[in-house]
């Protein structure tokens, strides 16, 4: 898939719902349980992560350093980056989740809170008093209990809010002046894997190559590939194939287009690449899934 050229025609802006991130393994979600353990190894995932602690204390090993954080506060890190809890406070309880790297990516926020998390900064609100601890509980809880895409939209909407009032009411790096130092060729990585997606979200729906993603971060593709899965835990190609993914559930919920004018706009040479690429993801075929997504009207 990823060394194909496919001729598509651009998709242009469009929103993406909480149903388009729905990607095993890259999901939006919230942590089922309040309780915060100490992690035996780091870990890591692609997602952004936030954590809001209700009560206690945690402190992180973020990328081989220590950052402690408490009641109230509210932390924001990328979970590319070797990460772990290592000291609890008896009693602590945190709300927990987790926001895919494109939505990060395509948030309205400015670029100095953008560049922080993604060189391996671990951001905490400079005015913790702005978020509210029954907001964050509540949304929780009907993430956990609610099933209807249209009001888990409406959550992972609030999740942006959050992420915007954080950039705009203030906040700070807890490393600040330890990540850069403390990274100085890691640290230069996030940055390049930074051009390779944003390049993959404007340019996915066309005929790209690796090699086209690799040349735009002015990177060699072998070079380009192996930084690319280590940071995200993929390979460029699967990450394409992603993007086009989500691309086509969008498409499949919020137009009447069928599935062949889908299938090209998205970047697939054919409707039976994109059926059995659909399937292969979705376990369900286009079809069934715009069915089951979007009954028709009652006659």
């Amino acid at each position: 898939m990823g060394t194909d050229r496919l001729e598509a025609a651009p998709l242009g802006a469009h929103h993406l719902p909480v149903e388009s991130f729905l990607v095993r393994g890259n999901d939006f979600l919230f942590a089922g349980c309040e309780e915060v353990f100490v992690m035996s190894a780091p870990h890591t995932h692609s997602q952004i992560e936030f954590n809001y602690v209700l009560s206690g204390a945690i402190t992180y090993l973020h990328d081989g350093r220590e950052a402690w954080i408490g009641a109230g506060d509210l932390a924001l890190l990328w979970g590319a980056i070797p990460h772990r809890t290592v000291e609890v406070a008896p009693g602590t309880r945190y709300v927990c989740f987790y926001l895919p790297l494109e939505v990060f990516l395509a948030a309205p926020i400015g670029e100095a809170l953008r560049a922080v998390v993604l060189e391996g900064g671990l951001v905490v609100a400079a005015d913790p008093l702005r978020f509210e601890p029954e907001s964050l509980r509540r949304m929780r809880a009907e993430w956990l209990a609610t099933g209807d895409r249209r009001l888990r939209d409406l959550i992972a909407a609030e999740v942006v809010l959050l992420l915007r009032r954080l950039d705009v009411t203030g906040w700070r790096d807890l490393l600040a002046g330890a990540h850069h130092e403390g990274r100085p060729v890691a640290g230069a990585m996030p940055p390049k894997i930074l051009e390779m997606t944003r390049f993959i979200a404007e340019h996915g729906h066309e005929a790209i190559t690796v090699a086209d993603v690799a040349r735009a971060a002015s990177l060699h593709p072998n070079y380009a590939m192996t930084r690319f899965r280590a940071g995200l835990g993929m390979t460029v190609a699967h990450y394409i194939l992603r993007h086009r993914m989500m691309a086509a559930q969008t498409l499949l919920l919020s137009t009447r287009k069928d599935l062949a004018a889908i299938a090209f706009e998205t970047g697939f040479g054919s409707v039976s690449q994109f059926h059995r690429s659909f399937r292969r993801y979705f376990s369900c075929t286009p079809a069934s899934f715009r069915r089951h997504m979007r009954p028709s009207p009652p006659a």
